[in-house]
């Protein structure tokens, strides 16, 4: 019996003998950070096969939220209604800098409130390749940020930033990633934090977390086999970045959702399985 099936048959008997909602709510978490979320680039290839399938696969596994761009073929009104059935929340989405320019914006914020998401992302603060980066990019960004930020909370969206490891380079007399903290307004811009670029680029997550409280409402959480080594992605709980330690700051770092990411995964959905696993037998 496939879990969705067992959970209606589940509640259906429960009703029978007479159980309160009180005493069913009860029996359920009411933890967002434990009501994981995925980014669908992770089962890519098994998406681009039967999308339907593989969400109801991932609904199945216990996610609860999703972040993707598209519609995975179906029309806006289909896919919010299927992905409602099978109990997956549309999260967030996003694009790069260069599509968030003129009217790009306000298309990003309208498909984002279409399909009834929480968080535009800003996945590439650079309108380069980020090869040199310099104290006018560091600027730029930011000034967009709070432009972006603005119309976004105009909107009903929280706007986020997500980084990759250049962010973690001098640039001036700080970090990128540093000037950008302490250089936007937290009403304005979260952080998308990917602790897997951050380590990769030589900074402890932990560190971040500490030093900036109260600015990574997402986090996107993914692992590495060799923290020297750049294209080392690993299924999470099977590399060496320390999640427990990461996600017991949680009350520091302000975290609302966790969001499991493999770049690359070949076998989408078996690593969606590894992550989720690994997740839930974690003490935080």
């Amino acid at each position: 019996m496939k879990r969705r099936d067992f959970l209606r048959t589940g509640i259906a008997g429960t009703a029978a003998i007479g159980l309160s909602p009180a005493i069913l709510s009860a029996c359920t978490t009411n933890d967002p950070l434990h009501d994981f979320g995925i980014i669908s680039g992770v089962i890519k290839n098994e998406l681009e096969v039967d999308p339907r399938d593989t969400l109801e696969k991932i609904a199945e596994m216990g996610y609860k939220y999703l972040e993707f761009g598209g519609t995975f073929g179906m029309e806006v009104s289909e896919l919010k209604t299927f992905l409602s059935g099978i109990g997956l929340k549309p999260l967030a989405g996003g694009s790069s800098m260069a599509a968030f320019q003129d009217d790009g914006l306000q298309r990003l914020i309208d498909q984002q409130l279409e399909m009834d998401k929480k968080y535009l992302v800003c996945y590439w603060p650079w309108m380069h390749s980020a090869e040199e980066i310099t104290m006018d990019d560091l600027k730029f960004a930011v000034e967009q940020f709070h432009r972006i930020g603005e119309a976004c909370n105009k909107s009903g969206l929280r706007f986020a930033y997500h980084n990759h490891d250049h962010e973690f380079r001098m640039v001036g007399e700080s970090y990128a990633y540093d000037y950008y903290l302490s250089n936007t307004d937290p009403d304005l811009v979260t952080m998308q934090f990917d602790v897997y670029w951050a380590s990769v680029g030589g900074a402890d997550p932990a560190e971040y977390i500490q030093k900036y409280p109260g600015r990574f409402e997402l986090l996107h959480v993914k692992d590495a086999y060799d923290l020297s080594n750049r294209q080392s992605f690993a299924c999470v709980g099977e590399g060496v970045i320390d999640f427990e330690r990461i996600f017991r700051l949680r009350d520091t770092g302000g975290f609302k959702h966790l969001i499991v990411e493999k770049d690359g995964a070949v076998h989408g959905i078996e690593c969606a399985q590894t992550s989720i696993e690994h997740l839930n037998s974690l003490n935080f």
